[in-house]
C-alpha cells in the first residue's frame, strides 16, 4: 500500500485547538479514526510536532488519499486545519533500482 508524508500546519493556536490537535491525532496514532476517514487509513509513524511550524507530521498508507477529502474538509471548515501537503514515498530501493537501470 503506498505510503505518505503528510503535513498539516494548524489553525490559530489556542487551548481549544491544541486539545483538539492532541486527541485527533493522538487517537489516530492508536488506530481509532473519526467516521469520516477511509478504513484503509492506517498511521505507521508518528505523529511528530514540528518545532519550527505550527504543524504536524505523520505517515500514513492509504490505496486513494482522495478518499480523505471529506474529513480534510471538515477539518478545514472546523479551523483544526489551515492546509497540509501529502507527499508520496518511495523506499530507497526503488531508487537505485531506477539508478541501475539508466547507468545500465
Amino acid at each position: 500500500m503506498p505510503l505518505f508524508l503528510n503535513e498539516v500546519w494548524l489553525g490559530p493556536v489556542s487551548p481549544k485547538l491544541m486539545n483538539e490537535a492532541v486527541a485527533f491525532f493522538g487517537n489516530l496514532s492508536e488506530g481509532t479514526k473519526p467516521d469520516n476517514l477511509p478504513n484503509d487509513l492506517r498511521m505507521v509513524a508518528g505523529p511528530w510536532l514540528s518545532a519550527e511550524e505550527n504543524k504536524v507530521m505523520f505517515v500514513f498508507e492509504i490505496n486513494d488519499p482522495s478518499s480523505m477529502f471529506d474529513a480534510y474538509a471538515e477539518r478545514v471548515v472546523s479551523g483544526l486545519f489551515l492546509r497540509r501537503k501529502l507527499t508520496l514515498l518511495s523506499d530507497w530501493a526503488a531508487l537505485k533500482a531506477y539508478s541501475d537501470r539508466i547507468n545500465s
